[in-house]
């Protein structure tokens, strides 16, 4: 893949077949994603000077301030906005012909979408999602990667579908859950707070069926499926920026911090990955939270340079 493709993709140059692989392409390589959104910014930037050049000049000066925010809220925050798409200025340019739109989040950064049918999805830091622009078909399907709360509008004669991109899907017809699948974790998570869903594990075909205030977790190295009640409150609670943690292993910690606070842990003993840790995390800063892990565990910090924070066991 190339720039020259990514291009064709933002432009809606591309055979539905070639347009997916290209999108499943950007959703595994993250610096390419990057790539993905300066390029699509660039467009919107040139035609918003095609369409200013047939205006009058009260009409460019309204467009160019209007549009340079967006742009430049493009560039900054990585992501690309559903509403942006669909603005009605460009309805007869090339942009509203791509039939996917990828929208990413970097480290520390989440992002509300809202899809045509009013599904809400609320992405969260250092994920991806890809969807149709409009759905077609018996099905609505979408693919993510990394972890989104998922408000689903209730279509029986079209099933909303949740796909992995590592081999699971979540089926459901109208109903909110979350599910978290970062390709770098042990496991692949969905929980249900309303409604019903199924999970399909597509190798071996396993199928389960959740209930609200359950939770499905697929274990990727012992390739099995554990179905298990849950207080769902502390596994979509990111949203508002809590973090609740209930005997929670030290590793799957230090996971949500990295990616919510954009920082690295360096871990002195492997003592420290396998601590099961209690506590709540509300809206607290870095520098609160290491204290909380002194005074609430026989963990210890230091912070390092680069944005590096040496975590050590008392012994």
């Amino acid at each position: 893949m190339n720039n020259k493709e990514i291009l064709k993709l933002i432009k809606g140059q591309l055979s539905s077949e070639k347009e997916k692989e290209v999108v499943d392409w950007l959703l595994n390589n993250p610096k390419k994603r990057k790539q993905y959104e300066i390029l699509k910014a660039k467009e919107v930037a040139k035609n918003l000077r095609k369409t200013s050049k047939s205006s009058s000049r009260y009409t460019i000066k309204k467009r160019v301030y209007k549009y340079a925010a967006i742009i430049l809220v493009i560039l900054s925050s990585s992501a690309l906005t559903w509403q942006l798409l669909n603005k009605n200025d460009f309805t007869n340019s090339d942009l509203n012909n791509t039939s996917l739109v990828l929208v990413t989040t970097q480290k520390a950064e989440k992002k509300v979408i809202i899809l045509e049918d009013s599904t809400k999805i609320t992405l969260n830091s250092n994920s991806a999602l890809s969807y149709p622009k409009h759905f077609t078909g018996n099905t609505r399907e979408v693919v993510i990667k990394g972890e989104a709360f998922f408000d689903v509008t209730k279509n029986e004669q079209k099933p909303f579908i949740v796909t992995t991109n590592e081999g699971l899907k979540i089926k459901v017809l109208g109903t909110s859950f979350n599910v978290k699948s970062y390709p770098e974790d042990r496991k692949m998570e969905t929980t249900l707070v309303t409604g019903k869903v199924k999970v399909i594990e597509e190798r071996k075909n396993t199928i389960v069926e959740l209930s609200p205030s359950q939770k499905a977790t697929y274990l990727k190295s012992e390739d099995k499926m554990i179905v298990e009640h849950v207080k769902t409150e502390n596994f979509t609670s990111w949203k508002e920026g809590r973090l609740i943690y209930n005997e929670t292993p030290m590793r799957d910690v230090i996971k949500d911090l990295e990616r919510m606070y954009d920082l690295k842990f360096d871990v002195s003993s492997s003592k420290i990955l396998d601590y099961k840790y209690k506590g709540e995390f509300n809206n607290l800063n870095i520098n609160q939270i290491l204290e909380l892990f002194e005074i609430s565990s026989p963990i210890t910090y230091s912070i390092q340079k680069n944005n590096i924070i040496r975590l050590n066991i008392e012994q």
